[in-house]
C-alpha cells in the first residue's frame, strides 16, 4: 500500500483544523460574549440614521432663456459648504436577522430652496411634509448556535415616499420648478443615503447579534 503524499496529509490536516474551528465556534458557543442583542443592533441602526444631515448641492443652468441658480446658500450645509440642508428623522427599525434586511419609516426636515433667476428675481421653493423609508441590507453569516455575524453591508437606500411643494415664485418659472422638484427629490435620497452609510458601516459591520430567539 502506497503512503499518502505530504500534500494530501497537509490538506487533510488543514481541513480537519478548519472543521474543528467551525464545530467549536458553532457547536459549543450559544453566543459570543461580545455579541449585541437584537434590540441593541436595531437601536444602532436608528441612532446612525436619526438626525443625520445631507446636502443638496447648488445647481445652475438655463431654461427657455432664463438663467437660474438653485440652492446656492452660502454655508447652507455648514462648514462653509453651500447648498440646502436636509435632516433625516427615523423611527424604529425592524427586519429579518437571517436575511439581513432591515427598514424603518421616517421623515425629513422641510427644505427651503432658494431660486435666483436672471429675469424674475429671487424666490423660494418649499418642500414640506416629507416622508421616507430607509432600507439597509446586510450579508449575514450564522455565528454560534443562535446568532449571526454581520459580514458586509450594501449601500443603504433612502426612498422619499411623499412630499408637498409650494413657492412664492413668478408663475412664468413654473416649468423650471416642475422640472427641478423630481431632481431635488432624487438628490435628497442619494445624498441622505451617502450621509448615513459611513456611520452604519462603522457601527454595525463586524458585529455579532445573539440570541436570535425567542
Amino acid at each position: 500500500m502506497s503512503k499518502p503524499s505530504f500534500v494530501l496529509v497537509l490538506g487533510l490536516l488543514v481541513a480537519s483544523s478548519a472543521q474543528a474551528d467551525l464545530v467549536f465556534h458553532q457547536g459549543f458557543e450559544t453566543c459570543w460574549s461580545s455579541a449585541l442583542t437584537k434590540a441593541d443592533f436595531l437601536a444602532r441602526l436608528r441612532n446612525q440614521v436619526d438626525g443625520r444631515t445631507a446636502c443638496l448641492p447648488p445647481q445652475s443652468g438655463n431654461q427657455s432663456g432664463i438663467a437660474y441658480t438653485i440652492c446656492n446658500t452660502p454655508d447652507g450645509c455648514g462648514s462653509g459648504v453651500p447648498g440646502c440642508a436636509v435632516t433625516v428623522q427615523s423611527q424604529d427599525f425592524a427586519g429579518d436577522f437571517i436575511a439581513g434586511q432591515f427598514s424603518a419609516p421616517g421623515t425629513a426636515s422641510d427644505i427651503a430652496v432658494p431660486l435666483t433667476t436672471s429675469l424674475f428675481g429671487n424666490c423660494t421653493i418649499n418642500i414640506t411634509g416629507v416622508t421616507l423609508t430607509t432600507t439597509v441590507d446586510y450579508l449575514m453569516r450564522l455565528d454560534g448556535i443562535d446568532g449571526v455575524h454581520v459580514e458586509d453591508m450594501q449601500t443603504p437606500l433612502v426612498d422619499i415616499t411623499n412630499y408637498s411643494t409650494s413657492n412664492n415664485c413668478n408663475p412664468v418659472v413654473g416649468a423650471l420648478i416642475a422640472s427641478y422638484i423630481p431632481q431635488a427629490v432624487t438628490s435628497a435620497e442619494e445624498n441622505a443615503a451617502a450621509a448615513i452609510e459611513p456611520g452604519l458601516r462603522a457601527d454595525t459591520v463586524g458585529q455579532s447579534v445573539c440570541p436570535l430567539t425567542p
